[in-house]
C-alpha cells in the first residue's frame, strides 16, 4: 500500500489523538484498518512509532523515508521548533538503533540532515 498524503495525514491526526489520550491505540488502529485497509499489526506499529517520534524517543519499527519526512514537517507545523528538535532526537536514536543492528539507513540520515538545518 502506498502511503499518500491523505493517509499520512490521517495517521498523524489519529496518532495525536492517541498521544493525547483522546482515543486508545486500539481505536486508532481500527480506524486505519477500516478507512485504508491497513493490516492491524502494521497500523499499531505505525502509530507506536510515530508516538515515539513525537515524544523524542527511540523507536524500533521503521517508518518509510517519505512518511518520516512528512511527519517531521507536520510536527514542525504543529509543535514548532521545540517539537521538531524533540522528534529529531527520536529519529537520531532510531538511526543509531538501526545502525547497531547493522542496517544502514542513508535515506533517514538525509532526512535528519534536512530537518536539522
Amino acid at each position: 500500500m502506498e502511503l499518500n498524503k491523505d493517509i499520512l495525514e490521517s495517521i498523524f491526526q489519529l496518532t495525536q489523538q492517541v498521544n493525547r489520550g483522546r482515543i486508545s491505540l486500539g481505536e486508532g488502529r481500527d480506524e486505519l484498518v477500516s478507512a485504508f485497509g491497513f493490516n492491524p499489526n502494521s497500523a499499531s506499529m505505525t502509530i507506536r512509532s510515530l508516538r515515539h517520534l513525537l515524544n523524542g524517543e527511540r523507536y524500533r519499527r521503521a517508518l518509510t523515508v517519505g512518511a518520516t519526512d512528512y511527519f517531521l514537517e507536520r510536527i514542525r507545523e504543529e509543535y514548532g521548533n521545540e517539537g521538531l528538535h524533540k522528534a529529531l532526537a527520536g529519529l537520531s536514536a532510531h538511526i543509531e538503533y538501526r545502525n547497531s543492528q547493522n542496517v544502514n539507513v542513508p535515506g533517514l540520515d538525509t532526512i535528519l540532515a534536512k530537518h536539522s538545518r
